[in-house]
């Protein structure tokens, strides 16, 4: 169902297979938005870095867990937004953001972004939202 190749934008999405995680698919844009937030590479083994590391186990927990996540303090529905939740952090030292989405079984990281003002969380709603809106879309 979910595969490589599917394209929007020049942006494509990818199974994330890191650590054991089977149903976890980001866009390809991901990774050099979290590089961007968090300033760490990623990286496809161990030893991951500080935030790579949380976020892996934040997403062992989607994974297995999915929509079901939300009753834990790390995970949130947005408000007023359809088939979009938040990982969040906001005791970090930095208050990365991951925004994703579930459907048909599979979590599918949409952006990461550094949260420090309203405007940076009302911009990535806005991508997530387009983006949000292709990937549920019929091809």
């Amino acid at each position: 169902y979910w595969s490589r190749g599917r394209r929007y934008r020049n942006v494509e999405l990818v199974q994330i297979d890191i650590n054991g995680l089977n149903n976890i698919y980001a866009l390809d844009c991901f990774e050099k938005e979290f590089r961007k937030a968090v300033d760490e590479n990623w990286k496809e083994n161990p030893p991951f870095l500080r935030y790579q590391t949380k976020l892996l186990r934040d997403l062992a927990i989607l994974d297995d867990q999915k929509e079901k996540a939300i009753k834990l303090p790390e995970f949130e529905k947005l408000t007023n937004e359809i088939g979009l939740f938040s990982i969040r952090h906001p005791h970090s030292n930095l208050n990365l953001r991951v925004i994703y989405t579930v459907t048909e079984g599979v979590v599918i990281l949409i952006t990461a972004f550094l949260e420090k003002s309203r405007n940076d969380y009302t911009k990535a709603i806005r991508v997530s939202r387009d983006r949000y809106e292709w990937i549920i879309s019929e091809d």
